[in-house]
């Protein structure tokens, strides 16, 4: 199966990743310093002595992203917080945390560590760049090297969630408010305001023959302003389940279709009746035995006109391990199943028959709920 990603190694248990998209930005960077800044700033250097020292820059970049975001994940791992993966990509690095922090005090210092570690960084490059200024192929791209991650420090400090200042500012909101959700609204607004910003400032740039440049900026702009949107949203989707059970938000009020149905009859009779996204295949009526769940994706694999000649029991597969949750689990935890295994569903079982069917729109329908009456 064709993935998204590439597993590089461990670092104190935490993966590491490479997005395909990062072999992007690496291309970009390899010609910019290979055909561009280098031949500018070491004219004497040959083209394949030239190639490595522009191969090892774009890589020790990579890694003051790696550092900036492991610093981060190291923070958040000795407060207690899981932290799933670190993926280097088109836009640099993320740490994929996956809880919030439970204090405006872990939030700031998880936070404000980054824009640091990119600052000692910068003062490592600077003084090999002090000690190496005789050796121009070394001293060079330690200098640009330095004020990269210089730059990476101060832009990341900037009020705009979900940038880290954006995270100091909502730590500082929730100390001062007491309330997450607030804090979490003016500190998305501020980066969604920033994101905005910098499209614009982009869009001007791209007018005034700056193409690169300008894309670039709108580019990031557009990530940063969605990202804020989106963690706004997990939050409310993180408040609203906090202490729900599966058992609190599971409708077991079944309608299921039996084995020996066909496609056609399912399709008339209850995809079109009831508009639900899947139905609990089982063996009869009376029975009730679980045999699998039907989704109108898996009938739309089927030409349309072997449908009445199909049956469920032909179609539908096997429940696996992955699609069964206990009633008892936490929805967060089962909302890390779903999406961890790529399943619209979860089934609750009682022995071998089906207690009841949670999905991802219920989970939506809920949230949506619970922010109305918020």
């Amino acid at each position: 199966m064709f993935k998204s990603s590439i597993k590089l190694f461990r670092i104190a248990g935490i993966e590491i990743r490479l997005d395909l998209s990062w072999f992007i930005i690496f291309a970009i960077l390899v010609y910019f310093f290979g055909f561009s800044y280098f031949p500018a700033v070491l004219p004497g250097l040959g083209l394949g002595f030239r190639l490595l020292v522009t191969v090892i820059t774009v890589l020790l970049f990579f890694f003051s992203v790696l550092a900036h975001e492991l610093s981060h994940s190291l923070v958040a791992k000795a407060r207690g917080i899981p932290v799933k993966k670190i993926s280097l990509w088109i836009f640099g690095g993320m740490a994929e945390i996956e809880k919030e922090p439970e204090s405006p005090g872990a939030e700031f210092f998880m936070a404000i560590v980054g824009p640091l570690a990119s600052f000692v960084i910068a003062v490592v490059f600077g003084i090999v760049w002090f000690f190496t200024r005789t050796f121009s192929f070394i001293s060079e791209p330690a200098a640009y090297l330095a004020q990269i991650n210089v730059i990476l420090g101060v832009f990341n400090l900037l009020p705009g969630y979900p940038l880290d200042g954006g995270r100091v500012l909502r730590s500082i909101v929730w100390k001062a408010t007491n309330n997450l959700k607030r804090a979490t609204f003016i500190a998305a607004t501020s980066g969604r305001v920033f994101g905005f910003l910098l499209i614009a400032v982009g869009i001007f740039l791209f007018f005034t023959n700056n193409f690169f440049n300008g894309l670039w900026l709108a580019f990031i702009g557009w990530f940063i302003q969605s990202a804020a949107y989106m963690s706004y949203r997990q939050l409310i989707f993180d408040i609203s389940i906090r202490g729900v059970k599966v058992r609190d938000m599971v409708n077991e009020d079944l309608v299921t279709v039996t084995q020996d149905m066909t496609l056609q009859e399912i399709v008339d009779e209850y995809f079109m009746k009831y508009r639900f996204s899947r139905f609990p295949v089982v063996t009869s009526v009376h029975s009730q035995k679980l045999v699998g769940v039907l989704s109108i994706n898996d009938i739309k694999a089927f030409p349309k006109d072997q449908w009445q000649h199909t049956t469920a029991g032909q179609v539908v597969k096997s429940v696996s391990d992955k699609e069964i949750v206990d009633e008892d689990t936490d929805i967060s935890d089962a909302f890390r199943q779903m999406t961890g295994n790529n399943l619209g569903h979860l089934v609750i079982m009682t022995g071998f028959r089906i207690k009841g069917i949670l999905t991802r729109t219920d989970m939506m329908r809920y949230v949506q709920f619970y922010s109305d009456l918020h």
